[in-house]
């Protein structure tokens, strides 16, 4: 019996080996108790840790649940009006019947289709994938690895959405396919959530043990001097001037700051080598053209309060309108920015004041074209244009528009994307020469243990005690087997051959055993 567990276990463990309980009609559930409590799902693999499980907004239950609630209420006012009005006791109680199987039928209705469908259509997020399921009778599955997920991005386009705080979370796929996870509450903190579990999936590398060196000096010189790493082209570095707006407790982002005086934070999480290059902002023409209108009914209806006296507690109050209109219409051009990385292209753009605040991202890889379009001679003389970044499949495409000096702006990302390519390139070039060093130093240190390996020295005009020592330091031993008076222009006492010869690459067969060095001595005629 205990030798078939283990066998159950790796089966259940196995991902290729089907189980029958997979599926059902609910998702995920919790387990456990207290501090242990966590979630568990269907499909679930070793190793595996759920991050979060989300449904929809359970506001998305109000509208469904509508003629329930009705049946309810009418229900409760019939009631009433038949205490009210005895009189016409039969027909109150007509339509109390009628109410009473208008509950039931919509209560059955809501609780079989729509509560029960909002409660298995869930998302998951683990540390290594993230599903969505949909349907009841008929359910259906879409899954992809985290570390397939380029892109997390959030809309929503409603003020409702932002009061309530829920909307969709886009994944821009590798290859250009996307997911979307429809209408699940607190959308930002799900796009930080994916922030940080993409993190922990590209850190989760096993620690790399040390691997072995040779004792030899002049052989370590000459590994390390193989081995020195190319170093990384710089860029600038503007976050430099906002270091006073760093906080050691927030995670990596640009340390930039929105909405003025209010110095709101930027949502978006660096990866852990990632840096700002440069801040861009729309073309100052943007903002003259959004303030003619205001400035222009503010010089009016301070105008108008020199004139018209008796109004001027309604013009004040139009004024501070004004003054408000043009405060906001100024902080929303400085919050509307574009943030060149190392690695990608970001559009921040704040809605609503500080109510919201939306991102896109594009890695360089991703840029399929970049064109630039001035519309008209004015923009041309002025050295403004639109800068469109153009992504291949689903990917989101960027436009800087309209923006100063557009064709810079388009050099300026050519060059990064250039630049990203060349790091990656010196990256991979010292990653192999990492791979080399290790391989060489661990074949080398082999070599250097015990004898095997090793080649025979030259102990030739040696005397006998001077070839023991050196052949003693590489594990060796010197063994005299004669002497021989061939050699008359060489002293008596010193070895005129060897055997095996100088250089020779010798292999003890019993490891307890030095491998012999057979020599000859020799002696006067």
């Amino acid at each position: 019996m205990s030798s078939n567990a283990p066998q159950a276990q790796q089966a259940h463990n196995d991902p290729f080996t089907p189980r029958s309980k997979q599926g059902g009609y609910w998702r995920a559930r919790r387990v456990g108790k207290g501090k242990n409590k966590h979630w568990e799902f269907k499909g679930q693999q070793p190793n595996e840790v759920v991050k979060a499980v989300l449904r929809k907004h359970k506001f998305f239950l109000i509208a469904p649940a509508f003629p329930f609630i009705a049946s309810i209420l009418g229900f409760i006012i019939v009631g009433a009006l038949n205490e009210s009005n005895p009189s016409a006791s039969a027909f109150w109680t007509l339509l109390l019947v009628i109410l009473g199987f208008l509950i039931i039928g919509t209560g059955v209705y809501f609780l079989y289709t729509d509560l029960a469908l909002w409660w298995v259509e869930t998302d998951i997020i683990t540390n290594e994938r993230v599903l969505i399921w949909k349907g009841l009778l008929r359910p259906n599955r879409k899954e992809a690895p985290i570390e397939n997920v380029v892109q997390v991005g959030v809309n929503q386009q409603s003020l409702l959405s932002l009061i309530l705080s829920y909307g969709d979370v886009h994944l821009n796929l590798v290859g250009g396919r996307g997911l979307i996870l429809e209408k699940v509450a607190n959308p930002t903190k799900v796009r930080d959530l994916f922030n940080r579990v993409t993190v922990e999936v590209k850190r989760r590398k096993p620690p790399k043990e040390p691997h072995p060196l040779p004792a030899n000096a002049s052989l370590l010189t000459v590994l390390a001097k193989l081995s020195e790493n190319e170093s990384l082209p710089q860029l600038p570095n503007p976050d430099e001037k906002y270091a006073r707006f760093h906080r050691p407790d927030k995670v990596h982002g640009p340390l930039r700051t929105f909405a003025g005086p209010l110095r709101l934070p930027c949502n978006v999480t660096y990866t852990t080598d990632e840096q700002t290059v440069k801040y861009i902002q729309r073309s100052r023409s943007v903002l003259v053209v959004r303030l003619i209108l205001p400035v222009l009914i503010l010089i009016g209806l301070v105008i108008c309060m020199v004139y018209f006296t008796s109004l001027e507690v309604y013009f004040a109050i139009a004024l501070f309108f004004m003054f408000f209109v043009i405060a906001y219409t100024i902080i929303n051009y400085v919050d509307d920015v574009f943030i060149l990385t190392n690695k990608r292209i970001i559009d921040i753009d704040r809605k609503f004041l500080f109510f919201n605040e939306e991102s896109v991202t594009t890695d360089y890889e991703q840029i399929r074209d970049i064109t630039v379009d001035v519309g008209n001679p004015l923009f041309l003389l002025l050295d403004v244009g639109s800068v469109i970044v153009q992504t291949p499949g689903d990917n989101p495409n960027i436009g800087i528009s309209p923006a100063d000096h557009p064709f810079d702006i388009q050099d300026i990302i050519v060059a990064l994307k250039d630049h990203k390519g060349k790091v990656e390139k010196i990256k991979n070039k010292n990653d192999r020469k990492n791979e080399l060093n290790e391989w060489f130093g661990t074949v080398l240190a082999t070599m250097e243990k015990g004898a095997s390996g090793k080649g025979v020295p030259n102990l030739q005009k040696l005397d006998l005690f001077a070839a023991a020592e050196r052949a003693n330091a590489l594990g060796m031993k010197v063994v005299p087997v004669g002497e021989v008076s061939s050699y008359p222009n060489i002293a008596p006492g010193l070895i005129v051959s060897q055997n095996p010869m100088p250089g020779t690459m010798v292999e003890s067969i019993d490891s307890n055993e030095k491998p012999e060095i057979h020599v000859y001595l020799s002696r006067r005629p």
